[in-house]
């Protein structure tokens, strides 16, 4: 939005350089309130998720691009699973449960083109809709990211393009 609708932009592309440069397997990116946690995150989002079509127009002319085709080429190319807390917002603990499943309902929602990949069984897409629906069980809720974790992660064949993968 920010680049479509013509904002002034500091260009901090250069953290998808940092990422794909470090050797870490988790990042942890703490930093102070209101200084740019959410936006840094969807950049990295929009970058790397194969999920975001038209992706490519919005880094055009930006660092990253001029880091070279070592960097671009990652673009767009994997599956993210994203998730913000920012507005979970409840008066108290008992009513977050509730926002959560509204937040990981949302990033199933995301993942839809598994359930027609082929790659779930029935009782998987079953359990997917479940949580897509936010019809779920507490305890399927709390099981529901590292599920979905272990559907799209490396290695896993089930997106498009990926080696062995659909489509």
């Amino acid at each position: 939005e920010l680049i479509r609708e013509g904002y002034s932009y500091v260009d901090k592309s250069l953290l998808i350089r940092s990422v794909l440069d470090s050797p870490a397997q988790v990042l942890l990116l703490p930093r102070p309130w209101r200084f740019g946690k959410t936006l840094n995150i969807s950049m990295l989002r929009t970058f790397f998720d194969r999920g975001m079509p038209g992706s490519a127009e919005l880094f055009r002319g930006l660092d990253i691009e001029r880091a070279g085709e070592e960097y671009t080429t990652h673009q767009g190319r994997y599956p993210v699973v994203f998730l913000t807390l920012k507005d979970v917002k409840t008066l108290n603990w008992e009513d977050c449960p509730g926002h959560l499943r509204q937040v990981i309902s949302e990033e199933f929602k995301h993942h839809e083109m598994l359930l027609e990949s082929g790659f779930l069984d029935t009782e998987e897409q079953k359990q997917f809709r479940k949580i897509r629906s936010r019809e779920c069980a507490r305890y399927e809720l709390e099981r529901s990211l590292s599920n979905l974790l272990y559907r799209v992660g490396p290695g896993s064949g089930r997106y498009p393009h990926e080696p062995g993968g659909v489509g």
